[in-house]
């Protein structure tokens, strides 16, 4: 009886033991992971997070006998990453077992370590004319500003490109890039229309330009913002086209209407509009051209309205399919009630969307609806926090 005795008491004393480890570990987990997030505001605002965290999570109870102790350490491996080793001890009381004064308080230790991982990320965002009507041109800078300073402006580096009726690298990839995309993100001018796929080019090709040494943990990310459909194609035109002339090449951008059957034809450099065309005889800007060459099938499309709205949709899928292709994650913010949240989802590739790939990086489309309303400010920035929070918690490993 009295091993039977001793054997019920352990086992209880153990059960008791375990719980109070299972809730250590949550604990840490939970400060490793707060201490990693909050890197960007300074190691004695993350630590002090993190600290706060474990507490929470590590809620003292009646087998507890002192408080328990917490270290956390911040290092830097091989690759120039960030390491946060955090280790935590505590002291717990038995209850049938305390009978033994060796027995009396067993200690109990867990740790965690999280590596943050570097971010190469380009900003790709709307600067239509329709952003000066919904609340975007001014939603758009505070919520831009407080995205790009959740992340380290020393280690990880990050690129901002535009787009209306043209698209710009206004902020090539880089490190130090907080002031300068503040300044860019606060000077932006809205007008024109939506060359929503000039704009992924370039996060496309900024991403891929900075190298990943073998060994390093490096997350490639797009974020792409727009209020709208995108409705601007580019196409190299031979205007001037005729019997006698074989016509001069001419880079072009023409679409930039959301109604109506009419097409403007844009200047790629500045934006400007060229000409408009509604749809008799040939564009006075580019005359003798009568058609596009459609990238969906290859075939001579009229220059309509909705041949090249589908184009431009079309092309803005491929080099989001692209960009995942080579590993890269796609996000999506969509502003305003007018917003194509399917196309947004298709862009990311979120688990949301009809045409959601399992093989590709899965990203997320967020949308702020309150625009225009007094509301609209807040609810960007808070879409803009959700992406950030997603883009960080893959940082972390």
């Amino acid at each position: 009886m009295t091993i039977v005795l001793l054997c019920m008491a352990l086992a209880v004393d153990v059960g008791f033991a375990y719980v109070a480890k299972a809730k250590l570990s949550k604990a840490v987990d939970a400060a490793c992971l707060t201490a990693m997030r909050n890197l960007p505001q300074g190691q004695s605002t993350a630590r002090s997070l993190a600290t706060d965290s474990f507490n929470v999570n590590y809620a003292m109870s009646s087998i507890d006998d002192s408080p328990p102790s917490l270290n956390i350490a911040f290092t830097t491996d091989g690759n120039g990453q960030t390491l946060v080793s955090i280790t935590a001890t505590a002291t717990v009381r038995t209850f049938f077992l305390r009978i033994f004064p060796q027995f009396q308080t067993w200690q109990i230790a867990d740790s965690a370590q999280a590596t943050r991982g570097k971010l190469v990320m380009t900003l790709v965002l709307d600067r239509s004319g329709s952003m000066s009507t919904n609340g975007g041109s001014t939603a758009l800078p505070p919520a831009v500003t407080s995205f790009v300073n959740d992340f380290n402006n020393t280690t990880d580096e990050v690129a901002m490109a535009s787009f209306s009726s043209n698209a710009t690298l206004d902020v090539p990839i880089n490190y130090n890039f907080i002031t300068p995309i503040t300044s860019a993100v606060n000077a932006m001018t809205f007008n024109g229309g939506t060359f929503g796929p000039g704009g992924l080019v370039y996060a496309k090709s900024q991403n891929e330009s900075v190298p990943v040494p073998q060994g390093q943990n490096v997350v490639k990310v797009a974020v792409y913002f727009t209020d709208g459909w995108v409705n601007i194609i580019q196409q190299t035109l031979q205007c001037g086209v005729s019997k006698s002339s074989p016509g001069t090449p001419t880079l072009l951008n023409f679409g930039g209407y959301d109604s109506g059957s009419s097409v403007g034809f844009f200047n790629p450099n500045n934006g400007n509009q060229n000409c408009t065309y509604s749809g008799s005889g040939t564009p006075s800007c580019c005359t003798g051209v009568t058609g596009f060459t459609s990238a969906i099938d290859g075939s001579l499309k009229s220059f309509t309205r909705t041949n090249v709205t589908n184009d431009s949709v079309y092309d803005a899928l491929q080099l989001a399919n692209a960009m995942r292709a080579e590993g890269m994650y796609v996000y999506a913010v969509g502003l305003g009630n007018k917003v194509d949240q399917s196309f947004l989802q298709q862009i990311a590739n979120d688990p949301d969307s009809s045409s959601y790939n399992p093989n590709q990086p899965a990203g997320l489309a967020v949308f702020a609806p309150s625009c225009p309303s007094n509301q609209c400010s807040a609810q960007l920035q808070e879409v803009f926090q959700t992406i950030a929070a997603k883009i960080l918690l893959r940082l972390t490993q």
